[in-house]
């Protein structure tokens, strides 16, 4: 063996163990989720890891970020956080709460940076991820449990990770033809008779968007071409179909089908003027209330006014609600504003900046649905599932420490499923994989020329 060919055996053993250890990485990252510290409010082990491999990629000069929608989420991302340091300074915030505002935005930036790296147009990363996820969220639920998951353990602990597994599996390369969708259904199905309806509904949603996007494929296939109307066609069915999921809801719920429980919950929050999806998310009246107050500046971290917490059982009554008086003493003694909503949330607390950031994320998600992904696109049961989760999340749930690792994820399946799916960001992808390309072809001319 000639030395040239030992070098080139050499430098592929590094290049396998330096992949090795980044696919390790790639699944901690989020499987440490249950370590759980109290230092600046509470953080976990996947924070402390993020925060350590942040580190080393800046001080390393490491971090690849070539497509310009990244570039663009880290820049809305710092604008979120000078945003909210500006509105703690005018409002005087305290420092327990300015603490935890700033470290949990400035986190958010972190694991965009980080995961933008290691994942982007890397699908096989983004499945071993998901499965440190699946694996850390289940580790979580059994070792330390919230006040929800206790009481809900299926709606609260096991519904995220349990539905994100059957979606890595749905999209395996063995899991091809109708069998995904099959698998979303039978999932969404479990989710809603067992209490867990926005996670159910994102998997039926997802499911039909599959289907719709199989049926859009053949129609592009037959060299039609997909015109504005094709879209509208598009949207418009996945719109009908979630339509008819929530009728079949409301009806196996009102008439006692999922359970008694079920049955008392939907009839309380379907009981105003406005129906289930307002009466089921009554933290976003009083959201709408303290931006209407302040919709520039917003009323800092942790925002703190009981006013809020009244302003919005007042309006629950008003529209005929009968799922009011609901606020304990604990809750009015904190005050903290209530909002239930990525957007609302960081408008609250940071002014109209600050939700600018949830909003182009939003704009994200709307695209990566309107695409009709290609058969080569094989994450695609993965993308759907992301795509209605995060729209879900950004306009009815909180966000916060554990929704910084779900969230954060889901953008990157959505951009990675985008650059797989639009021809030019094959290029792009080639751009920002250029170092290692170079260096694995000139790896492959030096062992040609000596074996020549």
């Amino acid at each position: 063996m000639t030395q040239s060919e030992t070098q080139v055996k050499t430098a592929a053993r590094k290049d396998a163990g330096t992949q090795g250890f980044v696919d390790i990485l790639t699944f901690l990252i989020p499987c440490l989720q249950f370590i759980q510290v109290q230092l600046v409010g509470k953080l976990n082990g996947t924070d402390i890891l993020i925060a350590v491999v942040f580190v080393y990629l800046a001080v390393r000069l490491r971090f690849r970020i070539a497509a310009p929608v990244g570039k663009w989420l880290l820049a809305l991302c710092l604008v979120w956080l000078a945003s909210q340091i500006l509105t703690d300074i005018v409002r005087r915030s305290p420092f327990a709460d300015y603490a935890r505002g700033w470290s949990n935005i400035g986190m958010t930036f972190a694991y965009l940076a980080v995961l933008w790296t290691l994942l982007y147009g890397r699908p096989r990363r983004i499945v071993i991820y998901g499965w440190g996820l699946v694996l850390g969220t289940i580790l979580m639920f059994l070792i330390s449990p919230d006040e929800g998951a206790a009481k809900y353990p299926w709606k609260f602990g096991l519904a995220r990770p349990l539905s994100l597994a059957v979606f890595l599996l749905a999209s395996r390369k063995e899991c091809r033809g109708l069998l995904p969708i099959m698998l979303a259904t039978v999932m969404g199905l479990i989710n809603i008779a067992l209490g867990a309806r926005s996670m159910g509904g994102s998997c039926l949603a997802a499911a039909l968007y599959l289907i719709v996007n199989r049926l859009m494929r053949r129609r592009s296939a037959k060299g039609l071409k997909l015109r504005a109307r094709s879209i509208m066609v598009f949207a418009t069915s996945i719109i009908v179909g979630l339509a008819g999921v929530l009728w079949v809801y409301q009806l196996a719920a009102s008439q006692g089908i999922l359970g008694e429980d079920a049955r008392s919950e939907y009839e309380g929050q379907s009981s105003g003027r406005f129906g289930m999806l307002l009466g089921g998310r009554v933290d976003m009246l009083g959201a709408f209330a303290a931006i209407y107050d302040s919709p520039i500046l917003g009323h800092g971290s942790w925002a703190k006014d009981p006013k809020y917490l009244l302003a919005e059982q007042q309006a629950m009554a008003l529209m005929d609600y009968t799922n009011t008086g609901g606020i304990s003493s604990e809750e009015m003694e904190e005050g903290i504003i209530p909002s239930h909503s990525f957007i609302l949330g960081a408008w609250v607390d940071a002014g109209i900046l600050g939700a600018c950031f949830w909003v182009w994320v939003l704009v994200l998600t709307v695209k990566s649905l309107s695409r009709v992904y290609p058969p080569s696109v094989e994450i695609l049961p993965l993308v759907s599932l992301s795509a209605f989760v995060l729209l879900w999340d950004l306009l009815f749930s909180p966000y916060g420490a554990v929704m910084r690792i779900i969230s954060t994820y889901n953008i990157l399946v959505l951009m990675t499923g985008l650059s797989l799916a639009t021809p030019a960001a094959d290029q792009v992808l080639a751009a920002k994989l250029k170092r290692p390309i170079k260096a694995v072809s000139k790896r492959k001319s030096l062992g040609e020329s000596a074996r020549a």
